[in-house]
């Protein structure tokens, strides 16, 4: 990467990170594009030059959101630990990113805006898509994941289940419940 494209990789995290910030804290409409570029130190010429609006920048502020938490799946993915351990850490941790997210002026205002909601569920299929299908090919050749079973039925019943995660009732459920849903997730019903 020569020069200039390191700075305008700078100058983009640079307002993606301001613009997360400042969306997290007060919502997207209460934040103008000229408080973002004052705060990321960039003018609001390069902001529209980069992403074009607010709602694409919106977008890819929610996206850091999810790259944070999928990094942080990685490093659980290449630990040392039984593959049960490691969907327990994942599951508890993508609850966890759930919640903070779902607390955030910038979720709350997105459960008003259609194009928002789009946009976020866009984003997070598209992310957890990868991760997911990863994690399906790493416990099929730990022998943890029946070979057996096409990873697109899998990808299918983790969307499934993944959606119901991710519902305020569910996340708001006591640990007990939500181990018992896991404990489902992982085993089935037959003991």
């Amino acid at each position: 990467m020569n020069g200039y494209e390191k700075r305008t990789e700078t100058k983009k995290n640079a307002i993606v990170n301001a613009a997360r910030d400042l969306f997290s804290s007060r919502g997207m409409q209460d934040v103008s594009i000229s408080e973002i570029a004052k705060v990321a130190g960039v003018s609001q010429v390069s902001i529209y030059n980069y992403f074009g609006d607010k709602n694409a920048l919106a977008k890819e502020a929610f996206v850091s959101y999810i790259d944070t938490y999928i990094a942080r799946f990685g490093e659980i993915l290449d630990r040392d630990a039984p593959f049960a351990e490691k969907l327990e850490l994942i599951l508890l941790d993508k609850d966890a990113m759930i919640a903070k997210v779902s607390e955030s002026f910038f979720a709350v205002q997105a459960l008003d805006d259609k194009v928002l909601q789009k946009v976020f569920g866009e984003a997070v299929k598209e992310k957890a898509v990868a991760f997911y299908h990863a994690f399906i090919e790493q416990g099929k050749r730990e022998g943890e994941i029946d070979s057996d079973i096409p990873t697109t039925a899998i990808m299918d019943f983790f969307m499934l289940t993944m959606s119901m995660l991710q519902r305020p009732e569910f996340i708001a459920a006591p640990v007990d419940y939500k181990k018992g849903i896991l404990k489902l997730f992982l085993h089935g019903l037959i003991c």
